[in-house]
């Protein structure tokens, strides 16, 4: 086969992402055990450079750094933490495709993936892009400025044709139009669309101006939205209609990328959503690897000369992807290598192929993310994981979490027709409503107690003091900068409805929000603070004698424009440590305005707590180890480590550990830790998070309220009647603790 053909093969293999591992074998396609193999390959010699493609190139280098660098600080200050966790199988050279998915959050997903590659191995990352984003203003400029490959879709080209069509009542695949011109308006492997966003289908064949053959029938995976389909089709409608796409070109140039040892970013879902679960991937990804082997051979380069391809997973976890100060996880998962072997056989039989690698790839991304078919399963076992984990949860690393939910969908998947499963999901559900109507969080349940109502109300009113005086303190940037909040969230939620209308795959179009927030305030911050500037400047020069000291007006504004930013940057830092002392308040006005009766309520919430958490203890020691190898070591034992060292190496480290960053991260616990406020000295302005290092030993025994899951120093709970949290776990060996977990970690916590 010839490549300059490859465009084709978009409509070749499978295309629709499901499993057939059985098709799969570590003999037709590479895994990251063949890493050793091909990484100890001499590295191709690059043809020397001009002086012109060396400028192009620092200058390329200059423009990715400097536009990351200000979108760093951007996701960071949107963000509360970020954490990478895998960053070790990242290659240190040679080719590379990062392949993101869930593709939660538009154009917000590939910054963080960017920024995180570059953080840990100081790699450039060029994303594919629809060209209809590069060709917008702001976000097309910052992809230029990027490197990103603009792709063209057919989706993107679809327009209005002449006539209406309806689907043959014998067969769905076949429609009939009426006044139609097909064989004009359409073309075979081109897309015909039905209004309303109500979904697209690729033409299979065309027999004349009022027949035509899709390649399969309309369909959505929404109830509601499949019956406006059969509607529509039965009753007749207008349609749309968009030409074949030839990507040829795309794919020399991602060939030609790959092969100069660079590295490409690709979200393979095709576009952005709010589901649970993964949209069927595309199957380009898997023809861009095979291909770029493929072309190499054929250019006639040896086996020894040719630089495998390295597919990295990389998973997005998102804990509330579109809220301000929110939290992710980024997993880079074990390399797929694909070598000089996989692109000979894609030469001889590239359809099965394409098939055997895309499948591989899907695989692969599953053991990265958190995926669920319906929102109401994942939140269920969500709240089976706190039921699990409650007496050690402020132990466990962000990581840890995100593996643990994993790994309980992936059991749930599997047992989900067990009647005790099924019992168990309804128990929990209502549990969980149940805490709804209430206005509790799981974790707080374990930690009420009885209590005497003066020492609860001392403690309401001290952390109520404490919550006034931080918010107090950042009201001045909260009144500066809610011009901004109400215009992002009004104009992110307007447009969420327009993308909510022109999809079939979202569910409410979240996924776009934290994008149209972030693009809102970037445009709006700075107009207010320069509106805010020179009225202080005004004010400064009108009411105060400094023009006797001859100090430019330029300077004087900038000074305010930097004081209105650290203001509301101050404020914003201190707002959430008031955020957090809120949240502590709950549970103890509960308990001062409780009748004894409510007291007896809150103990049988307990007993039903306790009586979840031994089922879900019983399912997992149930199911676990069949599904496992590691559910011993992992799930029973995890309190409780020997005193070996563990250290995954990867093939791709040579003399040095770039770990490191997964370590740093794997410090912070899965919850903010706690603050001992008690003068703004102690206020963390610039940093949230204490280093493990630094966090000081509390006592056994916490008191609720205390902010994040952690514990006021100034609050022992003795033997007074107070309500409590009880962490069960001794902060003082707890940095012991955690090092040995994270060295476990990087070696054995993973799905088998």
């Amino acid at each position: 086969m010839k490549l300059e053909d490859s465009s084709g093969l978009t409509s070749g293999g499978t295309g629709d992402g499901t499993e057939k591992s059985s098709t799969i074998s570590s003999s037709s396609i590479g895994t990251s055990k063949q890493s050793s193999s091909t990484s100890n390959r001499p590295i191709r010699q690059r043809p020397s450079r001009s002086i012109s493609d060396l400028f192009h190139i620092i200058f390329g280098n200059f423009t990715y750094d400097l536009v990351l660098w200000f979108f760093s600080f951007v996701i960071h200050t949107f963000f509360r933490d970020i954490q990478p966790r895998g960053t070790f199988n990242i290659p240190n050279h040679g080719p590379i495709i990062f392949v993101i998915a869930p593709h939660h959050n538009q154009f917000i997903d590939p910054l963080i993936v960017m920024s995180k590659v570059k953080e840990s191995c100081g790699r450039r990352i060029a994303n594919l892009i629809a060209n209809r984003s590069y060709q917008r203003m702001f976000i097309g400029t910052s992809a230029k400025l990027c490197g990103a490959i603009p792709v063209e879709r057919a989706q993107d080209l679809l327009k209005l044709a002449q006539g209406e069509i309806k689907v043959d009542p014998n067969d769905n695949t076949k429609i009939i139009g009426v006044n139609t011109k097909f064989t004009i308006d359409c073309m075979e492997r081109g897309l015909i669309g039905l209004p309303e966003s109500l979904g697209n289908v690729t033409v299979k064949s065309i027999e004349d101006d009022t027949h035509l053959t899709l390649k399969k029938p309309f369909e959505s995976p929404r109830s509601s939205i499949q019956i406006r389909i059969n509607t529509k089709l039965e009753n007749g409608t207008k349609f749309k209609v968009a030409p074949h796409i030839d990507n040829s070109i795309v794919f020399r140039h991602v060939f030609d990328h790959l092969n100069s040892g660079k590295v490409l970013g690709i979200f393979p879902e095709g576009g952005s959503h709010d589901r649970p679960d993964l949209l069927p991937l595309k199957p380009g990804v898997a023809i861009m690897a095979l291909g770029t082997i493929g072309k190499a051979i054929q250019d006639g380069q040896s086996q020894d000369q040719i630089e495998a391809v390295n597919i990295i997973p990389v998973g997005l976890n998102y804990f509330h992807a579109h809220k301000f100060r929110s939290r992710v996880v980024v997993e880079f998962g074990k390399p797929i290598i694909v070598d000089y072997q996989m692109g000979q056989k894609y030469l001889d039989n590239s359809k099965s192929q394409v098939e055997k690698l895309l499948n591989l790839i899907t695989l692969n991304l599953k053991e990265v993310t958190v995926t669920c078919n319906d929102y109401e399963t994942l939140m269920v076992l969500q709240a089976t994981r706190r039921l699990y984990t409650s007496s050690h949860r402020d132990s466990i690393p962000l990581p840890m979490v995100v593996d643990l939910n994993r790994r309980l969908i992936k059991g749930y998947d599997q047992f989900k027709s067990d009647p005790d499963v099924i019992e168990l999901k309804e128990q929990v559900l209502a549990y969980n409503n149940h805490l709804v109507s209430l206005g509790l969080h799981d974790h707080q349940v374990s930690s009420l107690m009885r209590t005497n109502r003066l020492r609860t109300l001392i403690m309401f009113m001290e952390r109520f003091f404490k919550f006034c005086l931080y918010m107090g303190l950042s009201l001045p940037g909260a009144i500066l900068f809610s011009p901004v909040f109400i215009t992002a969230s009004r104009i992110s939620h307007k447009k969420a409805k327009e993308a909510l209308a022109g999809s079939v795959v979202k569910i409410k179009a979240k996924d776009v929000l934290g994008t149209w927030k972030i693009l809102v305030a970037l445009v709006l911050a700075p107009m207010l603070y320069i509106f805010y500037s020179i009225i202080g400047t005004i004010l400064i020069l009108k009411y105060t004698s400094i023009r006797q000291f001859n100090i430019p007006i330029l300077f004087i504004f900038l000074f305010c424009y930097g004081w209105a930013v650290l203001t509301t940057y101050a404020s914003l830092r201190v707002g959430e440590i008031g955020v957090d002392y809120y949240k502590s308040l709950i549970p103890l006005f509960i308990s001062i305005i409780s009748y004894n009766n409510d007291q007896l309520q809150i103990e049988a919430l307990k007993q039903t707590r306790y009586e979840l958490s031994l089922k879900v203890d019983k399912f997992c020691n149930k199911f676990g180890p069949g599904l496992f190898e590691d559910y011993d070591e992992f799930y029973r034992e995890y309190n409780v480590i020997d005193e070996t060292d563990y250290k995954e190496q990867s093939p791709f480290i040579q003399g040095e550990d770039r770990g490191s960053s997964d370590e740093k991260s794997l410090n912070r616990t899965s919850s903010m830790e706690s603050f001992n406020i008690h003068n703004l000295s102690d206020v963390p302005i610039f940093s949230n998070i204490p280093d493990s290092g630094s966090i000081s030993a509390k006592p056994s025994y916490v008191n609720l309220t205390s902010i994040g899951n952690g514990g006021d120093s100034n609050n022992t709970s003795g033997n007074n009647s107070s309500i409590h949290l009880h962490p069960n776990y001794n902060n003082n060996n707890n940095d012991d603790v955690s090092k040995k977990l994270r060295d476990k970690l990087k070696s054995k916590f993973k799905i088998q």
